[in-house]
């Protein structure tokens, strides 16, 4: 019976590997790769894939923190998370020690850190919490993630699935922390807060991005199969990687500091906006301003039912709704 526990982390995984795969076969043709290198690096996305998945069930996080736990425990994750670039490498021939180094170091500091020196509160920001959350979202923010898988062309992806799970990792599995919503199951409550959050969003940011000249009408659609596509990576690969940082981790931790929901909300809405300040033309105020607004409503969606699927689920129909539909000014 307890296998039976296993069924939708091993579903959810088949059915990613399954996409996945497709897409290589759709993709690959166009670069001229071989055999080795493919399965290389679909073995290596598989095993991000892996890695992102395992805090988002509850028996397989249960099993890690029952098995992850102090300095040995943090030292040996260390070394499964290099595992992935090192058979990408190993398969394409593009290993760099500077990119291996950078991967140790994503994942070495906030694993150490937490192992060496637990939080004394678990349920409100710490001092450790704010030097990791800022040691992960720097690199992101300031475009430092590229250059490290690049056969047969930069596959940022890969350093975003693999922070994420830095991310994860970190904070569900070594640290502890408790309801943070990273979980992998949707329902129709929350498929219902998603769609009540992007509609709210949507009265308001569509005639605000008219207003502010931010966004223009300019249709690119491509078919429902397209569409459909367009929002499953960006969900993969944006949505649900920005929801854990700002909403899972950073509000999540606010509302303990500060007692407030409503304003720990804002506090994590405000940082989303400005995170997209570099855009250009940078400094991008109109993309600060409707990013904040969209935080607002990705983060009502996330505290209804302290889901990140919900706050994911909205992020993602947001951009992939503005991409085919709009265009920045």
């Amino acid at each position: 019976m307890a296998s039976r526990r296993w069924l939708p982390f091993a579903l959810l995984f088949a059915a990613l590997a399954l996409f996945f795969a497709w897409y290589e076969i759709i993709e690959f043709p166009r670069y001229s790769i071989g055999v080795l290198p493919a399965v290389a690096i679909y073995a290596c996305l598989l095993l991000l894939v892996v890695l992102c998945l395992a805090p988002g069930f509850a028996v397989s996080r249960q099993w890690l923190s029952r098995h992850v736990r102090g300095p040995l425990g943090a030292s040996s994750s260390i070394a499964v998370f290099l595992l992935p670039y090192l058979i990408y490498s190993a398969g394409t021939g593009d290993f760099r020690w500077w990119a291996c180094g950078r991967l140790l170091a994503f994942v070495a500091i906030p694993f150490g850190l937490f192992a060496a020196a637990p939080v004394r509160h678990s349920e409100r920001m710490n001092w450790q919490d704010g030097l990791i959350l800022l040691w992960i979202l720097t690199p992101v923010l300031f475009g430092k993630i590229g250059g490290i898988w690049n056969v047969p062309v930069n596959l940022d992806f890969m350093s975003r699935l693999f922070l994420t799970a830095v991310g994860s990792w970190s904070f569900l599995i070594i640290r502890g922390l408790n309801d943070s919503g990273y979980n992998f199951q949707f329902s129709r409550v929350i498929l219902g807060d998603a769609l009540i959050s992007l509609a709210g969003f949507t009265v308001i940011a569509i005639p605000l991005g008219f207003a502010l000249h931010f966004i223009t009408w300019n249709s690119h659609w491509r078919g429902a199969r397209a569409f459909a596509f367009d929002y499953l990576t960006i969900f993969l690969f944006i949505a649900m990687a920005e929801e854990l940082f700002f909403r899972g981790l950073l509000q999540n931790l606010l509302e303990g500091s500060l007692r407030s929901r409503e304003l720990a909300q804002a506090c994590a809405s405000i940082l989303f906006g400005l995170s997209h300040i570099r855009h250009a033309p940078a400094p991008n105020w109109r993309y600060v301003i409707l990013a904040t607004l969209a935080g607002w409503f990705y983060g009502w969606a996330y505290r209804k039912h302290r889901s990140l699927m919900a706050s994911a689920t909205t992020h993602a129909l947001v951009d992939t709704i503005w991409r085919t539909w709009f265009t920045l000014h």
